[in-house]
């Protein structure tokens, strides 16, 4: 780690009124504090370490005799420890003085994503006198954050998958119209054709569901299990890319269609009220950064699932509303969650995060409509990748 990386942690811990950012591991327990003190999947981690870097002045890494080399790379006053007083006295030295120290930990378990550090450690930094505060929007500045050129870089890679979701159902036309077999898993091998066409990575096969398969959130076809494609079918199909390399920043979206001319009233009712909350959300978090006032992940969500408990249908939305998209597809920052935790993180600019509500009719269809949402520096947020689905996609028509 070098010191304009210090540096920038030290302006976020400042930022955010603390006295410093104490990140803790033990044998691996806290994914977190590895990726941003740069520890490799290859370390040898078998004690505790902690890493203190203050607002102001030099970091303090104090770590067990026999595992030095962990924290070679990092710069500050190396602390070493032994026994169990040493790394008593050690931390009383460090935290001297300190009122308010953030780690990864989460309040009530409230986000889960964050909680990393186990209670009893959180007990132990306790007792020396010092408030412990979460580092979740820490992170979020740290991590979530885009650079100017993760986002132009995106932007061709979230038009491209709005131009293949719709070339995807031209496929589907084109090969019901010829009176042609098409399945799950011929529309899900041509998305991946296409990615390779323009060397994008994607972790996992697209989703392609058909009429029941649409009703659950991740399912997705194989060689060996999927279905036929016919006339009078419902069809969602969910893609997600990035640019192949290591910096490259997510798209994802959702999209769904009718294999027919005219689209029955049941499929364009349930459509019209996902759109409608997915709208609801994004329209939330516009109004709120044009107004200059904060907003924090668990309000979008709500925003969304209004929509649906009002139109009836709330129980069938068994998910949260987006996540936090990052060189992680679910990344680092706030997710849009009100239902499975209660993400209490605000939403900063120059982060991107996913809209999609659904309602998922088990045994029959499932709707989910996808967008992806990008706050800018000055404020201005923004729908990526082109034009959003307002309707059902009529496939033959």
């Amino acid at each position: 780690m070098d010191k304009s990386k210090i540096e920038k942690i030290q302006k976020i811990i400042k930022q955010l009124n603390a006295d410093g950012w104490l990140l803790f591991d033990f044998r691996n327990s806290n994914d977190l504090a590895l990726s941003i003190l740069e520890i490799g999947e290859s370390a040898h981690l078998t004690r505790r370490f902690f890493y203190f870097i203050p607002a102001e002045g030099t970091p303090s890494k104090i770590v067990n005799a026999i595992e030095v080399h962990n924290l070679a790379h990092l710069p500050g006053n190396e602390l070493k420890y032994a026994s169990h007083k040493s790394l008593f006295e050690h931390l009383s030295l460090v935290l001297k003085d300190k009122k308010k120290i953030a780690m990864e930990y989460s309040s009530m378990n409230a986000i889960p994503y964050i909680s990393k550090v186990d209670a009893g450690t959180i007990e132990f930094i306790k007792s020396f006198g010092v408030e412990i505060v979460s580092s979740a929007d820490m992170i979020t500045l740290l991590d979530a954050v885009w650079t100017e050129d993760q986002y132009n870089e995106n932007v061709e890679v979230a038009n491209a998958l709005t131009e293949i979701v719709k070339a995807a159902y031209n496929l589907i036309k084109e090969k019901i119209l010829a009176n042609e077999l098409i399945t799950e898993f011929d529309v899900q091998q041509f998305i991946l054709k296409e990615f390779e066409k323009k060397n994008y990575f994607t972790d996992h096969p697209p989703i392609v569901g058909v009429n029941e398969n649409s009703a659950n959130p991740h399912y997705s076809p194989t060689a060996k299990i999927y279905k036929p494609i016919n006339k009078g079918d419902f069809v969602l199909i969910d893609l997600w890319a990035k640019q192949n390399k290591p910096s490259g920043v997510w798209s994802d979206i959702t999209w769904n269609g009718f294999v027919g001319e005219t689209i029955p009233e049941k499929y364009i009712n349930i459509f019209n009220i996902v759109r409608d909350a997915r709208d609801a959300a994004f329209n939330l978090v516009e109004d709120r950064f044009k107004n200059n006032l904060p907003i924090k992940g668990y309000e979008v969500d709500d925003a969304s699932r209004k929509v649906i408990e009002n139109s009836g249908y709330g129980e069938y939305f068994i998910h949260r509303t987006g996540h936090s998209i990052t060189t992680s597809l679910h990344g680092s920052g706030p997710h849009m969650d009100n239902f499975e935790t209660r993400d209490e993180r605000l939403l900063l600019p120059s982060t991107s995060f996913s809209i999609e509500p659904g309602i998922y009719i088990s045994g029959d269809f499932g709707v989910r409509s996808e967008i992806d949402v990008f706050i800018h520096s000055d404020g201005r947020v923004e729908q990526t990748g082109g034009a959003r689905q307002t309707s059902l996609i009529a496939i033959l028509a």
